[in-house]
Parts: structure tokens; sequence; C-alpha cells
């Protein structure tokens, strides 16, 4: 019987279920979503998109008022 440490649990994915899409990603088809949560570059290209996307978003809410 291994013992569990913090650290072992944590690298094992024993707490995956506790890692959430942003609620803007809900809309994700399920092998976006697997790449989402294992492929750091993809990650990061949709995090840039969605923070480009909400940026537009603000500045034309702010334009029309």
């Amino acid at each position: 019987m291994s013992y569990m440490d913090r650290k072992n649990i944590l690298s094992e994915g024993f707490f995956d279920f506790l890692k959430r899409l942003p609620k803007e990603l809900k809309g994700m088809s399920r092998t976006e979503k697997k790449l989402y949560k294992n492929d750091p570059k993809f990650k990061k290209s949709v995090d840039r998109f969605m923070d480009a996307y909400n940026d537009i978003q603000k500045r034309r809410a702010k334009r029309a008022k």
C-alpha cells in the first residue's frame, strides 16, 4: 500500500473533478473540453480569445450608451 501525501494525490489527478471550465466555455464540444484541460497551448489560446471577445463586448456596450 503506497502512502498518498498531498503532492502525490494532486499529481495523480485525484481532484480532477474539481477542475471546472469557465462559464463562457460551457458550449465547447467534448473534444475541445479535453484539449482545454490537457493541452496548455490550446488553453492559453482559448483564454486569450475569450479575453479579447469579452473586451470587444465591453467596448460595444460602452459605445452603445
